[in-house]
């Protein structure tokens, strides 16, 4: 079990990339099904119809699409810090629960309690993966993983992210962020509720396709949160000079 546990926090991390699928192609396979066969057939209507319908129709999810960017900035824009209760679902079905802390700019805790032979924590800068079992600590600069846009400074869907297709269902707003400079390290798909637009979810999908998804419970925003969160015990053997992190 410890395996797939700590194989669904790397991916959150990093993402596996040893088989190089494309993001992109990935993204786009959570677009909303095609119902126009169901419904209606396009061809059985008059061409100055549909030859009208297409654009118009397209320019209309346009502008839903970017107003629906606009209001998921502003509302993580007026988030800088959080605390949730957190429910990982590894890609092969495990689950486990911890704590998340968050504080932007770039900082994050993901705590799997005390039992939990590893933790996940950014200082900031460097996002770093700890197993207590081996003694192991490994790091990643945490704006070239697909965590980062949570942590941004500010956070903007600007030409620096692509946003290939937005997917709306059942009351929520389903929204891939991909890195077009980092698609070795996967993406992130975030789930808001569309009324509030306020962030329920996310799925990290890495290069190889296998998804994590992470459900937050109970978050609670703009709080006091003690800078030890985002440090941790250095479990490797002690160098001569002191080890910072």
């Amino acid at each position: 079990m410890k395996h797939y546990l700590i194989s669904g926090v790397a991916a959150c991390l990093l993402g596996a990339a040893s088989l190089g699928v494309s993001p992109v192609a990935l993204a786009q396979q959570t677009t909303e099904p095609d119902l126009t066969d169901t419904l209606a057939d396009p061809r059985n209507l008059p061409e100055a119809l549909t030859a009208e319908k297409a654009p118009k129709d397209a320019q209309s999810r346009a502008e839903k699409d970017a107003e629906t960017l606009r209001r998921i900035e502003k509302s993580l824009n007026s988030i800088k810090s959080m605390t949730a209760a957190f429910v990982q679902r590894a890609p092969d079905g495990t689950v486990a629960e911890g704590t998340l802390s968050l504080e932007r700019p770039g900082k994050l805790r993901f705590d799997f309690g005390d039992d939990a032979p590893f933790l996940v924590v950014s200082n900031g800068n460097l996002l770093t993966f700890i197993d207590y079992d081996v003694k192991q600590v490994s790091r990643w600069p945490i704006k070239k993983t697909p965590l980062g846009i949570l942590v941004d400074d500010e956070i903007r869907f600007d030409g620096s992210v692509e946003v290939p297709d937005i997917v709306y269902f059942a009351g929520l707003v389903k929204v891939p962020v991909i890195d077009p400079e980092r698609q070795e390290y996967g993406y992130i798909v975030l789930i808001f509720e569309e009324s509030s637009m306020e962030l329920r979810s996310w799925e990290v999908i890495d290069a190889q396709g296998y998804t994590t998804r992470v459900a937050l419970i109970n978050p609670q925003y703009n709080v006091k949160i003690d800078e030890k969160a985002f440090t941790y015990k250095d479990p490797r053997p002690p160098k001569r000079g002191p080890r910072r992190h």
